[in-house]
């Protein structure tokens, strides 16, 4: 029986079996006839939020921002003269949240309660009773008010008429007080821009890394870094040589914070200066992976944590890496007791850092879509502002285009604008012919020919999308032994491919299209392999078809929002099915030999594939459905 007294009267019956009544010894059976479940418990706010009424719902705090929150029994379920009751705890949820919490204790502590969403939150609390029952759900209604936006945004995609203007505006909405940043040093616009088409980024001195001295500045601090703050920026990295310095924001002597290339641990990185003075602790956050490729548009961001709180003993600087978080967070007092956070007096560097006083570390390269915020973003925060989304989905950019059509001679030019080497074609089995329309296309025998050039194109721990025009021969194609595999295009990672287009053919009359990511150990080793396979078998034999396959890293996989990265197929314009669980959660980064026509799979390169082909595309970014198809030929 419980202890304690009962909140209303039980009655319980004793049932007296027959032997017992004759006097013979036996264990009396005793039934409960229990009372009802608890009532509706008592929820009280402690703050931020408050509870919505029938004619006023005010929002408050963001999402993130946990309220704290009291939960207490049914005044009725408590016993009114001892003050007793049977509730032994509560089932927590949000009703736009999966899952519940339970917390145990009739009076327990305030419990967090963390909204991830903006807008209308409903809180809904049951009491539970000393036989496990759940009672009568209790309902909060409240509302969160989004979370704050950039206070600084430069995306360079104003570029002016006039040569003698010097300066691109700050095009965030997020308070009155704008910070246009000036061009110096010999910082230009280019138009190698991650929006792509029509876009054009920050150009500092990528063609003459030794004497580049370029950069861009704002007059005053867009932020305070005393306070917690987030800095981002896509960076296309030109020079590995010395440490290349996307964002910074100087002091008098040193720097408040870094966001840069390392080249002593060859990885990306962000920290902070313990203080205002020379020789000064820098305290970093780096990358998870080495040598991080150049010629590719990475997305970087650091985030700055004061917990909300004046205690410098858990201030944090995490590093994120195309959305993905960079290890844990630092603690900046536990690397350095001389730590202080400390406000920088002057405007945001793009391109270059101060350290002992002067200024170093210049970039080489390009910087896109530079902001800034005034809080800690949370790592789905990130993670969204990764994506760089448009009205018509994640905006791309096409970093690399080898066309056969215009090819001459024994090299496939890249005709993107970014000038990737060009697609040398093997000395045998490869070749240039005129197709129908008089147009060439690269030929491939399926025994040795090929083309290649040095990769990669594309930062493949971020979106990326390839696409390739290609033509299976039917004869050559019929003549390869059932469990082939012929790859169209794909990146060299070790022994396997980072990415491949990838035919198989598993019987006589049936072969499949699959797009496939492999991620290795140190060692080369497979550690992670996802293939994502046509819903049906190859029919189009002959004749010209676009495949594409698309690496969205910032997809998450359902039930687990922190597994991030989704394959998706294109046999034309047309999605191929693909289980929700076709994710890459590994970092997997090619380099050495991107090829057509042959590649790496298994620890064997070769997997010839016979026929021909036009056209082959990659773009930094995920293309959307819509964005493919207006692509596509």
């Amino acid at each position: 029986m419980p202890a304690g007294r009962w909140r209303r009267a039980r009655p319980w019956s004793v049932l007296v079996g027959a032997a017992l009544m004759a006097g013979v010894v036996s264990t009396p059976a005793f039934g409960v006839e229990d009372d009802p479940v608890p009532l509706a418990p008592r929820i009280t706010s402690n703050g931020p939020y408050t509870e919505c009424t029938a004619n006023d719902c005010v929002g408050q705090g963001e999402p993130g921002l946990a309220g704290m929150f009291t939960f207490r029994p049914n005044v009725a379920d408590i016993d009114a003269e001892t003050g007793s009751t049977d509730v032994t705890g509560y089932r927590v949820r949000l009703q736009s949240e999966f899952g519940a919490t339970e917390v145990s204790g009739a009076e327990p502590a305030p419990y967090a309660v963390v909204p991830n969403v903006d807008g209308p939150q409903v809180l809904e609390v049951q009491a539970k009773d000393w036989g496990g029952r759940w009672g009568t759900p209790a309902y909060f209604a409240f509302k969160v008010k989004p979370a704050s936006g950039a206070v600084g945004q430069w995306q360079f995609a104003d570029r002016p008429t006039d040569p003698a203007v010097t300066t691109t505006k700050d095009s965030a909405t997020e308070g009155t007080e704008r910070h246009d940043a000036t061009l110096k040093g010999g910082a230009t616009w280019s138009d190698r821009a991650r929006r792509g088409r029509g876009d054009y980024s920050l150009s500092l001195n990528s063609t003459n890394p030794d004497k580049g001295k370029a950069y861009a500045a704002t007059a005053e601090p867009p932020v305070d870094t005393k306070g917690s703050f987030t800095v981002s920026a896509w960076a296309y990295l030109a020079d590995t040589r010395s440490d290349q310095v996307v964002l910074s924001a100087p002091g008098a002597r040193e720097a408040a914070f870094n966001l840069r290339y390392s080249a002593e641990h060859k990885k990306w990185a962000f920290g902070r200066g313990a203080q205002d003075a020379d020789g000064t602790a820098d305290i970093v956050s780096y990358g998870d992976a080495a040598n991080p490729p150049g010629g590719v548009w990475t997305h970087l961001a650091g985030v700055f944590d004061t917990k909300r709180d004046t205690d410098k003993t858990n201030d944090t600087v995490q590093l994120f890496v195309n959305g993905r978080p960079q290890g844990q967070p630092v603690n900046l007092s536990a690397q350095a007791a001389a730590y202080e956070p400390w406000s920088s007096a002057k405007g945001l560097q793009i391109g270059r850092t101060r350290a002992d006083g002067r200024y170093q570390g210049y970039f080489h390269g390009y910087v896109d879509e530079v902001a800034v915020w005034q809080r800690a973003l949370r790592p789905v925060d990130v993670r969204e502002v990764s994506q760089l989304e448009t009205e018509g989905g994640p905006a791309t950019a096409l970093v690399a285009d080898w066309n056969a059509g215009p090819a001459v001679g024994s090299e496939i030019k890249d005709v993107s604008g970014y000038g990737r080497p060009a697609l040398a074609l093997s000395a045998a089995g490869a070749q240039l012919r005129a197709d129908e329309a008089g147009q060439s296309m690269l030929a491939l025998d399926g025994v040795q020919g090929y083309a290649a050039a040095a990769g990669p194109a594309v930062d493949e721990t971020g979106s990326f999308t390839v696409s390739a025009r290609v033509r299976v021969d039917s004869a050559e194609w019929a003549a390869k032994p059932i469990g082939y595999r012929g790859i169209v295009a794909g990146q060299k990672l070790e022994g396997e491919s980072s990415w491949a287009l990838v035919l198989t053919k598993f019987d006589t009359d049936v072969s499949a299209w699959s797009f496939v990511r492999t991620a290795v150990d140190a060692a080369g080793n497979v550690t992670e392999r996802v293939e994502v396979q046509a819903d049906d078998v190859m029919g189009d034999f002959d004749t010209p078809i676009d495949l594409t396959g698309i690496f969205d890293a910032a997809a998450t996989t359902p039930g687990d929002p922190d597994a991030s990265g989704r394959l998706r197929l294109f046999i034309g314009s047309t999605q191929q099915v693909t289980s929700p669980h076709a994710g890459l959660t590994s970092q997997a980064q090619g380099t050495g030999e991107l090829a057509v026509g042959r590649g790496v799979d298994g620890g064997t390169l070769a997997h010839y594939i016979p026929g021909s082909l036009d056209r082959l595309r990659i773009w930094s970014g995920a293309l959307s459905a819509d964005g493919l198809a207006t692509e596509l030929p």
